[in-house]
C-alpha cells in the first residue's frame, strides 16, 4: 500500500480524470502510481505526456527502450517498475532467455552492452563515471538516438524513485 493515499476518479480534478479515462480505455484499469500522482494533476498529466513522447515511436526500437527501463528498475530495485518492464519486454518479443541475459549483464550485442553499462553507471549515482562508454556510443549512435536513450534512462530513474519512495508495489 502506497504511503500517500490513492485518489479515485471522483476525488480528482478534471485534468486527472482525463488521464484516468485514458488508462481505463487503454488498459482497463488505472495504476496505483497514477492514483497517487493525481494529488498533483498537472504533474500527472505532463508526466503521462512525457512518458508517451519518450516511450512511443522514436529513433530506437521499443525493445531496447524496455531493456533500458528494466536495467534502471533492476539497479534501483523497484518491484513495481521491474514487474512492468519485464511484462513489456515480453510484449516486445523478449524470451525468458533474453530476460535472464539482461538480468546477468550477458547482452549479446556490444552496442546494447555499452548502452546498458552506461545506464547502470549513471543510475547508480546520478552522474557519468565512465566517459569512455559514452564516447563509444557517440561513434555508433546519432545525437537523436543518444538523447532518446538518455531520456528513457531519466524517465525510469524518476518513476522508479517515485514508486520506491512512496512504496508503490506491483498490483
Amino acid at each position: 500500500m502506497a504511503l500517500i493515499s490513492k485518489l479515485e476518479k471522483n476525488q480528482t480534478e478534471e485534468i486527472a480524470r482525463e488521464v484516468y479515462k485514458k488508462f481505463e480505455k487503454e488498459t482497463g484499469k488505472v495504476p496505483e502510481w497514477v492514483k497517487v500522482m493525481a494529488h498533483r494533476p498537472e504533474i500527472l498529466k505532463e508526466f503521462v505526456e512525457l512518458f508517451k513522447a519518450i516511450m512511443g515511436k522514436g529513433t530506437i526500437e521499443p525493445l531496447l527502450k524496455w531493456k533500458i527501463a528494466f536495467v534502471v528498475s533492476q539497479t534501483l530495485k523497484c518491484p513495481f517498475c521491474l514487474d512492468v518492464s519485464e511484462k513489456m519486454l515480453r510484449k516486445f518479443g523478449a524470451t525468458e532467455e533474453i530476460i535472464q541475459k539482461i538480468k546477468t549483464g550477458e547482452i549479446s550485442s556490444p552496442e546494447e552492452k555499452e548502452i546498458l553499462e552506461l545506464v547502470k553507471d549513471v543510475t547508480l549515482d546520478g552522474h557519468l563515471d565512465q566517459p569512455e562508454i559514452f564516447e563509444k556510443l557517440k561513434g555508433k549512435f546519432s545525437p537523436a538516438q543518444i538523447i532518446e536513450i538518455i531520456s528513457v534512462m531519466g524517465l525510469f530513474n524518476y518513476i522508479n524513485r517515485f514508486n520506491n519512495t512512496l512504496a508503490i508495489l506491483p498490483e
